[in-house]
Formats: structure tokens, C-alpha cells, sequence
């Protein structure tokens, strides 16, 4: 494992990439992270930029080239008018996206996720809460009782029992002679 402490606001996309590829070199890595990528990108020189987008496709072209998996991090504005996944518009730079972001709910302020993209891949699109313990992270339940919890303006939906952590929500399967509730 080894961290590049980038010096701020001196250097070109190609001068860190070229410190990260010499690095991987060094150090045999086959992942890399960058967090964040607005801190990567207050560490170019002001001139580099205004590219940013252009030299980050670049730069994530030649790592993921050369076999490294990156994973990069991107605080966004809260502005609950829009819901932006990237800064920049990098997404497409991604083959997965996992959305984690404060919600309040029921008068307390929560940790919710949801995968948001997994490139070639199905997956779960339930907005969950979570919890980060001593022992790692702990998913809760499926929001899916909720509506507006992304809008900054959450509402209980009528028919639906709220859901806290401690519960596991129940599915509904469909049999021929009746509903049978699973545990």
C-alpha cells in the first residue's frame, strides 16, 4: 500500500500520472483510489482545469489499461433539485456507481445508499439505510415505504408499515391459492 500526497496547485494531470503509473510500478498495485476527485482536481495547477473532464477520461483510459481497478470518490452538493451522480459529468467514466448520502427521516439524520449503475450487470435499486460500526458497514432495510426521500421532502406512503433497522422488511410472493408473507 502507498499514498501520493499531491502538492497543491502545481501539477498537470500528465505530471500525476505519470507519479501514480511509477508508483503502481513500484509497489506491484492492482487497485487504486482517488478521493477525492475534487481534491485530485484542486491539486492541478489552475491552468489544467479547465480540461479536467477531458484529462481525467485520458488518464482513467491508460490505468484501466494497464489492469488497474480504480475507485474514486466525489462529494456533490446537496441541492435536492437535481440528483447528479458526478461531478463534471464523469459518470460515464464509471462501470459502477454507489450513491451514499444524509437523509432525515422520522426526525433523525440517516445514512442512506443505493446502487445507482453497475455496468452490464442487474442489481438492487432499493434505497437503504446503513450504519458504519466498529465492525464495518451495516445495512439496513429497503426505504421502500417512503417516497421523496431524495427530494429532501420524505413522506410515509399510506399502505406501507414503516420499516426500522432492527426489522427485516417482508417480501410478498404470489402463490396460486393465496399471498404468502416471507420472513
Amino acid at each position: 500500500m502507498g499514498i501520493i500526497h499531491t502538492r497543491p496547485l502545481d501539477l498537470s494531470i500528465d505530471e500525476m500520472l505519470n507519479e501514480i503509473v511509477e508508483a503502481i510500478h513500484r509497489l506491484k498495485a492492482r487497485r487504486l483510489v482517488i478521493d477525492s476527485l475534487s481534491g485530485f482536481e484542486l491539486a492541478l495547477a489552475p491552468t489544467f482545469r479547465e480540461d479536467f473532464r477531458e484529462s481525467l477520461y485520458r488518464m482513467v483510459a491508460v490505468l484501466t489499461g494497464m489492469g488497474i481497478t480504480m475507485i474514486m470518490t466525489a462529494e456533490l452538493e446537496d441541492s435536492y433539485t437535481d440528483l447528479r451522480f458526478s461531478p463534471h459529468g464523469t459518470a460515464f467514466l464509471t462501470d459502477a456507481i454507489i450513491m451514499q448520502r444524509y437523509i432525515e427521516l422520522q426526525g433523525q439524520l440517516q445514512r442512506a445508499m443505493a446502487v445507482v449503475k453497475v455496468r452490464g450487470s442487474a442489481h438492487s435499486k432499493d434505497l437503504r439505510t446503513f450504519e458504519i460500526t466498529e465492525k464495518g458497514i451495516v445495512m439496513g432495510g429497503a426505504l421502500g415505504e417512503y417516497e421523496g426521500l431524495l427530494t429532501g421532502s420524505p413522506a410515509l406512503i399510506p399502505s406501507a408499515p414503516p420499516v426500522t433497522h432492527q426489522q427485516k422488511p417482508r417480501r410478498r410472493r404470489a402463490s396460486r391459492s393465496n399471498d404468502v408473507e416471507d420472513d
